[in-house]
Parts: C-alpha cells; structure tokens; sequence
C-alpha cells in the first residue's frame, strides 16, 4: 500500500534525484513486511550498476528526508524501514501504531534497543 502525498512530495523534491530514485524504488522492491528492508549497499549497487559511493550517497538522501529509516545492524549490514507515511506492507491494524510513532518523532522499539 502506498500513499500519494508521499509521491507527491518524493516528486518535487529538487534533491531527489535519478539515482536517489533508482535506490528507492530498488529498496521499495526489497521491502519486507512491516517496513523492513535488508540489503546490503553492494548488493544494491551491483543490481543497479552504480558505484557504492553513489549508492551510499542516495540511501544518506533517503535517511536524511525520513523516507527511510535507520534500523538495528545485523552483522555487518544495517536494515532500514520505510517511512510508513510513504508505505506500508503488513497487517493494517500494525500501520497506524508504525505512522503514529513517526509523527511523534519516536522511534521503533527495533530501533531504540541500538546504542547510538
């Protein structure tokens, strides 16, 4: 499930550019339920044939626009979630708890288990 005004936004964002997109809809395609997404920014950039740099470079775009967010490390690769303002996969009633804790400025208790 996806939002429009999310993609509205995503649209005339001047600093969302063509390989900021090509992540994010990569990364949209990777995403597991709840939000989830584990990849590892090599397996993006080989997919995608962009250098890793750039790929870093577009998922820092992503995270600093809280499209993205930051989530706990599993060995050596961090996980995100989406944004659910922009998305949700999962059970609906588990949507409205996810949104409420980004408006609030609160983290996941995924998150919040990671030092900082």
């Amino acid at each position: 499930m996806a939002f429009q005004e999310a993609f509205l936004n995503l649209a005339i964002d001047r600093d969302i550019t063509g390989e900021v997109y090509r992540v994010f809809f990569y990364l949209m395609g990777k995403l597991d339920f709840e939000n989830y997404i584990h990849v590892a920014q090599t397996d993006i950039a080989e997919a995608l044939s962009l250098q890793k740099a750039n790929v870093s470079r577009a998922v820092r775009t992503l995270c600093d626009k809280e499209i993205i967010l930051k989530g706990p490390k599993t060995g050596r690769t961090i996980t995100y979630r989406l944004n659910p303002e922009y998305g949700w996969k999962g059970k609906v009633k588990n949507m409205n708890a996810a949104r409420f804790t980004v408006i609030q400025g609160g983290k996941a208790e995924a998150e919040k288990t990671q030092p900082v």
